[in-house]
C-alpha cells in the first residue's frame, strides 16, 4: 500500500461523536448529484445525520505537525488540514444512526437506527417518509446498508444475527408527496442563478456556509518532509508493504506494548502493517470478537476468536464436527470441550437444511422436552438452525453442561467452568477425549467421567 502519491485531508471542523455501543457501525454515503456527504453521527445531540458539502473547505496547512502519525514522509504525499468546511444537521432525533444508503433515483436516504428500524428520509427536505421496523423479526443490531443498483432492493447487515437481510422494493412505482414547499424550492433555484451571475461560478451558493470563516495558515517545519522511513512500519524492508512480498518476518510490531498516546508507536503503521488484532488497538484489541472473547491476529488476513466455533456435518462418520480457527483444532462427539462463564460463544452452523442444529441443556433426543438455553441472543436459535450463528451467553445462571445436538446424531458435550478457578490461559483450550462408546449420558454421568479422568489421568484410563 504505497502512500507516497496519496492525498489525505483532515477536516477538524467536522465533529463526530461515538455512541454507547463498542461495536456500532457508523455509515457514510455521498450523494453523486448534490455532492453532499451524509454521515451517521450517533453521539451528537442524541443521534443525527450530519451533511457535509464535499466541494467546500479550503486548504489551511500541512497536518504532519499536528497529527504526527502518518504513513509516508515523501513530499509527494499530501497530508493536509482543510478548514471552513460547510456542514449542517440534515436530520436529528435519530437514535443511534448506523448504516445508510441512497435510493436509485437519489431522492430518498435510508438511515438505520441500530436497534432495528430503517427510516426513509426525503433528501430535499430531510423529513421522514416511512419507517420499517425489523426488530420484531430479531434484527436489533443493524450495521451497514446498501441498495442494489439493478433491483433497487435494500440490503442490511445485522451484527448479532450475522446475516445479510433483503428488503424488497415495491413492485409498483414509489410515489409520495414531497414535504418541500414548492415556492421555497423555486426561490432557491432563482437565488442560485442570481448568485452565480453576480459572484461567479467559483463561489458556490449556500444558505448554511459561514462566509466569514478564515483558515489558519502555518508555515510547516521542513524536516517533516525528509525522505526517511525508519519508523513508519518498524522496518526498512520494502516487502513489508509490497504486494509482491508481504514478508511477515519484516514486520516487527507484534510484541510492541507501548500503547500510550504519546509513545513512539505508529498506530497507522500498525493497521497498514497487517495487524487487525493487537494489544494497542482499542475496543477488544481491535477485533469484533463477542463478549469475553480473545482475538489472535493473522497478518494481512484478519483475526480469529477463541469463543467462535464452526459446526459442520461429516458424511464419513455421520456426526457433527466442530472446528476452531483460533486453536486450529477439530472436535467431534468424542470430545468434552471446556467453555467458560462470562463469555458469549458463537457457533456458526454450516450443516445445511437436512441437519438442523440446536444447543440444549439435556439429552432428551425425542425433542419433546429439549430445553434451549435461555441466554441465547439470536431469537432464531430457539428453533433448529441450519445456516448461520447461534450465540450463547454463558453466565452464573448457566448449567454445568450444555450439548450441541442434531436429530439422532451423537451430541457434542461442553462443560462450563470458571476460567480463573481453573488457572487456565487463552493459549490452551483443554479438551478431554472419551471412549467412543460413551455417547448418550446424563449430566451426572458426564460429571463422573470428568472427575474420574482428572483423578487417574487420561493415559492410565485408556490403558
Amino acid at each position: 500500500m504505497d502512500h507516497s502519491i496519496a492525498s489525505v485531508r483532515r477536516y477538524p471542523d467536522i465533529k463526530l461523536y461515538r455512541d454507547d455501543f463498542s461495536h456500532s457501525h457508523a455509515g457514510m454515503i455521498v450523494h453523486p448529484g448534490k455532492r453532499i456527504l451524509f454521515i451517521s453521527n450517533p453521539g451528537k445531540n442524541g443521534g443525527e445525520v450530519t451533511a457535509v458539502r464535499i466541494d467546500t473547505g479550503r486548504y489551511s496547512r500541512t497536518a504532519r505537525e499536528e497529527y504526527p502519525i502518518f504513513s509516508n514522509r515523501l513530499p509527494s504525499f499530501e497530508y493536509s488540514i482543510y478548514e471552513c468546511t460547510e456542514e449542517y444537521t440534515f436530520a436529528s432525533g435519530i437514535r443511534n444512526p448506523s448504516g445508510m444508503a441512497l435510493s436509485l433515483d437519489g431522492e430518498r436516504l435510508f438511515v438505520a437506527e441500530r436497534a432495528g428500524k430503517i427510516l426513509a428520509l426525503e433528501v430535499d427536505s430531510g423529513t421522514v417518509l416511512q419507517t420499517i421496523d425489523v426488530s420484531p423479526m430479531g434484527y436489533t443490531t443493524i450495521g451497514g446498508m446498501a441498495v442494489s443498483p439493478t433491483s433497487g432492493d435494500l440490503y442490511f447487515v445485522d451484527i448479532d444475527a450475522n446475516e445479510v437481510v433483503k428488503v424488497e422494493a415495491s413492485d409498483g412505482e414509489c410515489t409520495y408527496n414531497s414535504l418541500l414547499n414548492s415556492g421555497y424550492k423555486s426561490d432557491i433555484e432563482f437565488s442560485q442563478i442570481e448568485f452565480s451571475a453576480n459572484c461567479g461560478s467559483s463561489v458556490p451558493f449556500s444558505l448554511t456556509r459561514d462566509f466569514s470563516c478564515s483558515v489558519s495558515g502555518i508555515i510547516p517545519n521542513g524536516t517533516l518532509f525528509e525522505q526517511v522511513h525508519t519508523d513508519g512500519y518498524a522496518s526498512e524492508n520494502p516487502d513489508v508493504q509490497s504486494d509482491a512480498g508481504m514478508d511477515a518476518s519484516a514486520a516487527l510490531l507484534t510484541n510492541r506494548t507501548d500503547c500510550e498516546y504519546d509513545s513512539g508507536l505508529n498506530f497507522d503503521a500498525l493497521l497498514l502493517g497487517g495487524y487487525f488484532c493487537h494489544v494497542c488497538l482499542p475496543q477488544n484489541h481491535g477485533s469484533s470478537c463477542d463478549d469475553g472473547g480473545t482475538c489472535q491476529n493473522i497478518q494481512w488476513q484478519g483475526f480469529t476468536c477463541d469463543n467462535e466455533f464452526y459446526v459442520d456435518y461429516d458424511d464419513d462418520s455421520d456426526s457433527l464436527v466442530l472446528s476452531s480457527l483460533y486453536y486450529e483444532t477439530t472436535y467431534s462427539h468424542e470430545n468434552i470441550i471446556d467453555i467458560f462463564r462470562g463469555t458469549t460463544y458463537r457457533f456458526t452452523v454450516r450443516t445445511g437444511d437436512d441437519r438442523p442444529v440446536k444447543i440444549t441443556q439435556n439429552l432428551d433426543m425425542t425433542g419433546g422436552n429439549s430445553i434451549s438455553i435461555s441466554r441465547l441472543q439470536n431469537p432464531s436459535s430457539f428453533e433448529d438452525v441450519t445456516t448461520g450463528p447461534i450465540l450463547v451467553s454463558i453466565d452464573e445462571t448457566s448449567p454445568d453442561f450444555i450439548y450441541l445436538t442434531s436429530g439422532e446424531l451423537k451430541p457434542v458435550t461442553f462443560v462450563i467452568k470458571h476460567r480463573e478457578a481453573e488457572g487456565l490461559t487463552d493459549d490452551n483450550m483443554p479438551t478431554t477425549v472419551l471412549p467412543s462408546a460413551a455417547v448418550y449420558f446424563s449430566a451426572q454421568e458426564a460429571f463422573m467421567w470428568v472427575a474420574l479422568l482428572s483423578l487417574v489421568g487420561y493415559a492410565a484410563f485408556m490403558d
